[in-house]
C-alpha cells in the first residue's frame, strides 16, 4: 500500500509541476528535481539526445553546487550505461561495489562524491524511442530497487510529454517571430527599393539645378551654400545607405525565410567596415556598464567582401560579448553605480589583424566563459541563448554562422568556464600580400 501511495504522490507531483511550465530548460530542471525528490536521490544528471552529432547532451546537474566541479561533457550515445539505457530504451539500477569501476571512478574524481548505486531512466513515452536520459545516484535510504524503476518510468512519460510540448510552443513561437521579421523586412525592402529607384532621378534633378544656378545671374551665396549641402547629404548619405537599408532588409527577409544568402563582395578596407559596425553598439555597452576597446590594423591590404555581412557579423559578435559580459556583473555592482554615465566593470576587445592569405577578426570578452559542450552547440548552430541578465533566442550565432559560410570564412572558440571567451573569425584573401601592421588603438563606451 505504501509503495502504491509513493507512486501516486509521485505521478501528482510531475503532472502539477510540469503542466504549468512552458519553456524547454526551466521543463529540463524541473524534470531532474521531481525525480531526484520522488525517488529520494543524492542528486543526478539530466541529458537530451543530439541526433544530428549521435551524443546525449549534459544539461543539469544537482545538486546546483556539484555543478561548479563538474565539467560539462557530453557522451556518445552508446557509451556507458547512459549509452546502454538509452539505446536499450530500458530502465538499468547499477551498485558499485569497491573494485574500481571506471566510470565511478571517474564521476567521484570530478564531483568529490562517491556513487554507489545508481539508476538510469530513459526519457520516452512507450513505444516511441528516447528523446534523453536521467541518471540519479546514492539513494538516501538504501538501493534502488523495482519501485523507484516503475515510478520513474512513469515520471518519464509525463516528463517526455512536457518536453515535447515545450520544444512545440517554442519551435511555433521561434517560427512565428521569423514569420513577423520577415514581413516586416520585406516591408522595409519594398519601401527603401522605391528610394533606390528615384536615386538617379535625384541626382539628375541636383545636376540641372546646379546647370540652371550657374546659367543664372546673381546667385545668393545662401542659394549655393544649400545646394553644396544638398548634393553633400546626397553623395555621403542619401545614396549609400539607401542602397545599404534596401540590402540590409532583403538580407534579414532572406535569413527569415531560408533563402540562399548570395553577397555582394567588392574590394574594401575591413577595419573601417568593422569599426564602423562596432560603434554603432556603443550605446548598448555603455547601458550594461561595458568597456568597448579596438585594436584595429589600418594598413591590411583591401580585399573582397560584403561589407552589409561584415557588418551584421561584427554586430552580432560584439553585441553577444556585452550580453556574456553583463551576466558577471554582480547586482550590487550595479546598484552602486546605477546613476554613473560613465561606470565600466568589465570590457570587449575588437581586434583585426591581416596575415599572409587570411584576415582575421577576434572579439575578445571578460565574461563566464564558454564548456566544451556549449562550444559545440555553438559552432553546430544549435546553440540557445542562456543569459540570465539578457534575452536571446541564439540566432545571433546562427546568423554569424551563415554569414561568414558565404566568405569562405571559418569560425572559432577558445574559452574555458571562468576565463571569458575570444570568438575568432578567419576571412581567406589568396592573393593579399603580407604586411608589417601598423594598428590603431583606442577605447570607447
Amino acid at each position: 500500500m505504501a509503495h502504491v501511495a509513493r507512486f501516486l504522490d509521485a505521478v501528482h507531483m510531475a503532472a502539477s509541476k510540469l503542466a504549468s511550465t512552458r519553456d524547454t530548460k526551466t521543463v529540463l530542471r524541473e524534470v531532474l528535481s521531481i525525480c531526484v525528490e520522488a525517488v529520494g536521490a543524492m542528486g543526478g544528471t539530466i541529458y537530451i539526445h543530439d541526433p544530428g552529432n549521435k551524443t546525449l547532451r549534459f544539461l543539469h546537474v544537482l545538486p546546483e553546487e556539484v555543478e561548479k566541479r563538474l565539467e560539462r561533457l557530453d557522451i556518445p550515445d552508446e557509451y556507458g550505461v547512459a549509452g546502454d539505457s538509452f539505446q536499450a530504451g530500458r530502465t538499468i539500477i547499477s551498485e558499485y561495489g569497491e573494485d574500481g569501476d571506471p566510470h565511478r571512478r571517474a564521476i567521484s574524481r570530478r564531483t568529490g562524491i562517491t556513487v554507489n548505486t545508481m539508476i538510469t531512466v530513459p526519457l520516452q513515452i512507450e513505444g516511441q524511442k528516447p528523446i534523453g536520459i536521467v541518471q540519479l545516484v546514492n539513494k538516501k535510504d538504501g538501493p534502488f530497487d523495482d519501485t523507484d524503476s516503475a515510478v520513474l518510468d512513469t515520471i518519464s512519460d509525463i516528463a517526455t510529454l512536457a518536453i515535447i510540448n515545450s520544444r512545440m510552443l517554442e519551435r511555433s513561437t521561434h517560427v512565428a517571430a521569423l514569420e513577423g521579421m520577415g514581413r516586416a523586412a520585406h516591408d522595409l525592402a519594398n519601401k527603401a527599393g522605391v528610394l533606390v529607384t528615384f536615386l538617379p532621378d535625384f541626382e539628375r534633378n541636383i545636376e540641372g539645378l546646379r546647370r540652371a544656378l550657374k546659367a543664372s545671374d546673381g546667385v545668393s551665396a545662401e542659394a549655393q551654400f544649400f545646394l553644396d549641402m544638398l548634393e553633400g547629404t546626397f553623395d555621403d548619405v542619401f545614396s549609400p545607405y539607401a542602397d545599404r537599408i534596401y540590402r540590409y532588409a532583403r538580407l534579414i527577409n532572406d535569413l527569415a525565410a531560408g533563402k540562399p544568402l548570395v553577397p555582394k563582395k567588392k574590394k574594401g578596407d575591413f577595419a573601417s567596415v568593422v569599426l564602423e559596425a562596432v560603434q554603432y553598439m556603443e550605446n548598448l555597452a555603455r547601458r550594461n556598464y561595458v568597456k568597448i576597446e579596438y585594436d584595429l590594423q589600418r594598413d591590411a591590404p583591401e580585399f573582397e567582401f560584403d561589407d552589409l555581412y561584415v557588418i551584421r557579423i561584427a554586430e552580432n559578435l560584439v553585441g553577444n560579448a556585452i550580453k556574456a559580459v553583463r551576466e558577471t556583473i554582480p547586482a550590487e555592482w550595479v546598484a552602486e553605480n546605477l546613476s554613473k554615465e560613465d561606470a565600466k566593470y568589465a570590457k570587449v576587445l575588437v581586434k583585426y589583424r591581416h596575415t599572409a592569405g587570411s584576415h582575421i577578426l577576434q572579439v575578445i570578452d571578460d565574461g563566464p566563459g564558454l564548456s566544451p559542450a556549449q562550444i559545440r552547440q555553438i559552432l553546430s548552430g544549435t546553440a540557445r541563448s542562456s543569459w540570465e541578465q539578457n534575452s536571446g533566442s541564439g540566432l545571433g550565432t546562427k546568423v554569424i554562422m551563415d554569414l561568414a559560410q558565404t566568405h569562405d570564412a571559418t569560425v572559432s572558440i577558445r574559452s574555458r568556464l571562468g576565463e571569458g571567451a575570444t570568438f575568432e573569425i578567419v576571412f581567406p584573401c589568396s592573393n593579399c600580400p603580407e604586411l608589417v601592421s601598423s594598428s590603431v588603438k583606442r577605447e570607447d563606451a
